[in-house]
């Protein structure tokens, strides 16, 4: 399997968690960078583990202490463990002033313009912005670089404009949730060859894990949801969706 969006906090026991992973099933995991504190964990643990890849970016949370540019990732983005551009994106949830929220949209659609240019794909966060989201995905890549919306959580409606647009869909625990029927309905529009799966751990730790802090052992909990939401054999969709990850990302 491949846990294709993870992150580590400070005190997290990185060995531990690797071993957990290999353990399950989980051959090949993707390290998520924040800002530039968390790149650099990234950078650095991912050098100390085989098939660990990670990413580099701003989170959308994080865009009020960022005064840097994108050139300033430029050190990560050459490192041969690199593979996206991101956690990038998105979120209207949290931030409601109108000034943040053009922040957060400059400072994604210059990440946007560094991920074509490096030809890279982003990995996006998008919460209660979808229509700017996809906007600005649009206005920059032109169709032209492929991107992963990470953690899905919008519905069936949504799916086909972010895979019209170049985008994978990648899905977590929250497959899982109880009160999630829109969301699994929406894999049905997914063709198979854009599904990732993923952890986000620490957070959302999937059913029958919740309320466990999470970990990218747990990504098999996803891997068989979707299986048993499409009718299809755990390895095959081992297969698939590990394909479909190291295709984005450029794994040979």
């Amino acid at each position: 399997m491949f846990d294709t969006h993870f992150h580590l906090d400070p005190e997290d026991n990185a060995e531990e968690i690797y071993k957990n992973a290999r353990s399950a099933g989980v051959e090949y995991m993707t390290l998520i960078g924040c800002d530039p504190e968390s790149c650099d964990r990234a950078i650095n643990t991912a050098a100390k583990f085989e098939n660990m890849f990670f990413s580099a970016g701003v989170h959308p949370l994080y865009v009020k202490d960022f005064q840097g540019e994108t050139s300033d990732f430029d050190h990560y983005y050459k490192n041969e463990n690199n593979v996206a551009v991101g956690e990038i994106g998105l979120d209207f949830y949290y931030d409601k002033d109108e000034a943040i929220q053009k922040r957060q949209i400059t400072i994604f659609e210059s990440f946007l313009n560094k991920s074509r240019e490096l030809q890279k794909p982003a990995i996006i966060h998008s919460r209660e912005a979808f229509p700017e989201t996809l906007s600005c995905i649009n206005n920059t890549l032109e169709g032209k670089q492929d991107f992963i919306l990470h953690c899905y959580t919008g519905d069936e409606n949504w799916v086909s404009g972010f895979l019209d647009a170049g985008g994978y869909i990648s899905y977590s625990g929250i497959v899982t949730f109880k009160n999630a029927d829109s969301l699994r309905k929406s894999l049905e529009k997914v063709p198979l060859d854009r599904i990732l799966i993923e952890t986000d751990s620490p957070y959302l730790a999937p059913v029958p894990m919740r309320g466990k802090r999470n970990q990218p052992a747990y990504v098999v909990h996803v891997r068989d949801k979707i299986a048993q939401l499409l009718s299809m054999d755990l390895e095959e969709l081992t297969k698939l969706t590990t394909q479909n990850a190291k295709r984005v990302f450029k794994l040979s």
